[in-house]
């Protein structure tokens, strides 16, 4: 198992070499949740390599506060900021939104990724998984829209190919990323997007090797079976999702986009979306 120094490297690696990731940012102002670790510190870095100003938000207060003195080492304090942010509660995340746009003045990107993956959780994972992706589209859509004098931008909301299918061993877990992928697709088919200059995507990664996947017999049902089906499906390299969330950030028109990325099939469109004229 690779250390996560290694896939971090390797990650960003992989995003330089890429030609898709040589394209110029989308967006200039992102807020990532769930920034202090795993996906979101990698989709945050890889944007602040391409210039974007990135507000980093996480209610884990000592990491997301080492990794902001680092980005800022590295990529300019005035270019990386960071937030305590509880997404489950609809004034923290309103605080750390209103933060960000003090901050750095506006959003153009809103990247809802903040989760937990523990089948003991229930309410937690319906409020920070489901409630907290809803309230954090709510309030970018409020504050891009063109039609009130926003500046537009996309909103990617992560969610997961456990979305798409049942998995009987997470039947929690399902449950609230089917409601991330409904409330995306619902959104994204929208016929007032174009006027409000506003894009969903949507982003959903199967097993991948991060932190949300030290499962133990606790945070699944049926633990044996579910760590022989992991082995059998195979688990992601971090530095093809955030490969795929690059292509959602730097796409002319990501609207009503569904992308997985599997072990066995990479980064595949799930679905194509309506097209919404910025």
């Amino acid at each position: 198992r690779r250390s996560k120094q290694q896939y971090t490297n390797s990650a960003l690696s992989m995003a330089r070499s890429s030609d898709v990731m040589t394209m110029q940012p989308y967006t200039r102002v992102a807020l990532v949740t769930g920034a202090a670790q795993g996906l979101g510190k990698l989709f945050s870095e890889a944007l602040l390599q391409r210039g974007t100003k990135v507000c980093l938000a996480d209610v884990q207060e000592s990491k997301g506060r080492q990794v902001e003195n680092d980005f800022q080492s590295r990529y300019g304090k005035d270019n990386v900021a960071f937030v305590h942010c509880d997404v489950s509660s609809d004034k923290s995340l309103r605080d750390s939104f209103q933060t960000a746009v003090t901050k750095f003045g506006h959003i153009d990107l809103m990247v809802n990724n903040a989760g937990i993956a523990d089948e003991t959780r229930m309410k937690d994972m319906v409020n920070i998984n489901l409630v907290g992706a809803m309230t954090g589209s709510m309030l970018a859509i409020e504050h891009m829209r063109k039609d009130k004098g926003g500046k537009g931008g996309k909103i990617i909301n992560v969610a997961s190919t456990a979305g798409l299918t049942g998995v009987f061993f997470i039947p929690l877990y399902c449950a609230v990323k089917f409601g991330v992928v409904g409330f995306h697709r619902s959104w994204s088919t929208n016929p007032h997007l174009g006027e409000m200059g506003i894009q969903f995507g949507c982003l959903c990664p199967a097993f991948t090797d991060t932190a949300i996947m030290e499962l133990d017999e606790k945070r699944v049902l049926y633990f044996e079976e579910a760590l022989n089906l992991i082995k059998k499906v195979g688990t992601n390299k971090v530095e093809t999702v955030v490969q795929a969330f690059l292509q959602l950030v730097e796409s002319g028109n990501c609207n009503g986009d569904i992308i997985t990325v599997t072990a066995t099939n990479g980064i595949t469109y799930k679905q194509k979306g309506t097209r919404s004229r910025m």
